[in-house]
């Protein structure tokens, strides 16, 4: 084996290393923290409690990010339900990682990570003073859009997704026929729950 095939060989593993640690976290990660995330459960007790470890303690939200943009983690919807409440609070505070959250999102198969980040994509984008970078917003308008024209996507994700582009087409007027057609296509077989949202913007796109 010549010297390029050496250092081409540790370059490899090296790399396979770094995948095989940052998938199972055993580098820096708060494994207390983790469990905590981890065991957790849905019930608003919990998820106020690990709240209240990130905001007592600020660099347990990389750790959060860690996990709830981790798509080999089983749990990972449960570290989304925490950062959707962060972000429902103060969205600023995903600013640091909002390119890695965004990123991510469009990969989302839990039905319970996909309904939470569906509100941390309208949370970040409706938050005043804007953070987001212009190619972030436009990023969100995709998600948004993608998560609208999908059937597999259930009613929250797309009323979220309609609020999400309600707020965009402000500024992105070409959004508003968009969603004159989205909206008006098979409008009568949609829930109760996604015509409610559809009224809103449909109010908005008139006014």
């Amino acid at each position: 084996m010549n010297k390029l095939q050496i250092y081409t060989s540790i370059d490899y593993h090296l790399n396979w290393l770094w995948t095989f640690l940052q998938k199972w976290y055993i580098y820096a990660m708060n494994m207390n923290f983790y469990k905590q995330i981890t065991t957790g459960n849905a019930g608003l007790k919990c998820r106020n409690a690990n709240i209240k470890r990130v905001l007592d303690a600020p660099e347990l939200l990389h750790d959060l990010v860690q996990i709830a943009t981790n798509l080999s983690d089983k749990n990972q919807h449960k570290a989304i339900w925490i950062v959707e409440m962060l972000a429902e609070q103060n969205a600023a505070i995903l600013q640091p990682y909002a390119q890695k959250l965004l990123d991510t999102i469009p990969q989302f198969k839990h039905e319970s990570a996909i309904r939470g980040s569906s509100r941390i994509v309208l949370f970040m984008s409706k938050f005043e003073p804007i953070f987001l970078t212009e190619a972030q917003q436009q990023t969100c308008i995709e998600i948004a859009l993608d998560w609208l024209i999908n059937d597999q996507i259930k009613v929250a994700p797309k009323a979220n997704a309609l609020y999400t582009l309600a707020h965009y087409m402000k500024k992105q007027t070409w959004l508003k026929d968009e969603l004159r057609e989205i909206i008006g296509k098979d409008f009568a077989q949609q829930s109760v729950a996604y015509k409610a949202a559809a009224k809103v913007v449909l109010k908005k796109l008139k006014a």
